[in-house]
């Protein structure tokens, strides 16, 4: 079985593969909203067969918007091979217009493990995601080629409509109007996040999805990851993520990194296209009512710290 992948692509990774003898399509990644990502078996002659990810940009829009995504990504697992206590899959080939695939694509190795964002003990996930991410942040950026751009213009942002802290997210808004962040410039995964974390036997075993890399304020990713973290799990959670963070960097991130990841992707949605990727990833007990009022105390947090 290929699952749904057209035989161009099989073709393209039978012809990258050195030795590949079949592709066998395993199907898709759950969570991917910029991309289609297919878990691929690939039979080899004379050797081991290989577990690997193929991501094809599959959505027209995003090709015309974002066409440098494989590109960046290509360029950020070539940096990250071998890297000091990161562990992210190692770059196979990359098609960056479709002239071989279908579409353009990446191909990369599949690493073990699985995202997990109802973990058994959110203080030793916390610790572990910080952990994770201070490793990337050793790295310099300066490989890479895009920088840090906002996900939002500061100008047009209005409070969101459903929110009961209304002067709090202004705050923040406010504050994005006429500051940038300040802070080490380091290699940006830029979407980080528990859904792009994998997870074996209680600790991290990777960190994939990697498109968005650029180079950047550090306290960006943690800000990234602290959104979500206070989505799922609340405030007090982001707050133990933050200071795990600090211990092992020794940095302490600007409060408007906070504002400017949350208002990224929360402010002025109604977040109904975000609770439905939470639920994908298994936290089907949150409700939009519960994430709202979570988000509303997360901006008031942030708001005051400004």
């Amino acid at each position: 079985m290929n699952d749904d992948l057209p035989p161009r692509a099989i073709e393209w990774v039978r012809a990258t593969v050195p030795g590949a003898r079949s592709v066998r399509g395993l199907g898709r990644f759950v969570g991917a909203t910029t991309s289609t990502p297919h878990a691929i078996e690939v039979e080899r002659d004379g050797a081991p067969s290989l577990a690997l990810v193929l991501r094809r940009y599959t959505d027209a829009q995003v090709r015309a918007e974002e066409p440098q995504y494989p590109h960046t990504e290509a360029a950020a697992l070539r940096t990250l091979d071998g890297a000091p206590g990161v562990v992210a899959p190692r770059l196979v080939a990359v098609d960056e217009t479709g002239v071989a695939c279908d579409v353009p694509a990446v191909l990369m190795t599949r690493l073990d493990g699985s995202p997990t964002l109802t973990p058994p003990d959110v203080g030793v996930w916390v610790r572990g995601l910080a952990q994770a991410l201070v490793a990337v942040h050793r790295l310099d950026g300066a490989v890479i080629e895009g920088v840090y751009e906002r996900w939002h213009d500061p100008q047009a942002l209005q409070p969101p409509r459903w929110s009961r802290q209304r002067a709090a997210w202004a705050r923040l808004i406010e504050a994005s109007r006429h500051s940038e962040p300040t802070g080490e410039v380091v290699l940006l995964h830029r979407d980080y996040h528990p859904g792009n974390v994998l997870w074996k036997g209680g600790v991290v075993s990777g960190i994939v999805d990697w498109p968005n890399a650029c180079r950047g304020v550090a306290g960006l990713d943690a800000g990234h990851c602290r959104r979500d973290i206070a989505t799922t799990h609340g405030a007090e959670a982001a707050e133990s993520f933050l200071a795990a963070y600090g211990e092992a960097s020794g940095r302490a991130p600007d409060a408007l990194c906070d504002a400017l990841t949350l208002l990224d992707s929360n402010a002025g949605e109604d977040g109904t296209s975000i609770l439905g990727a939470y639920h994908a990833y298994g936290c089907t007990d949150l409700t939009l009512d519960v994430m709202r009022a979570r988000l509303d105390e997360y901006a008031t947090l942030i708001a005051g710290r400004l």
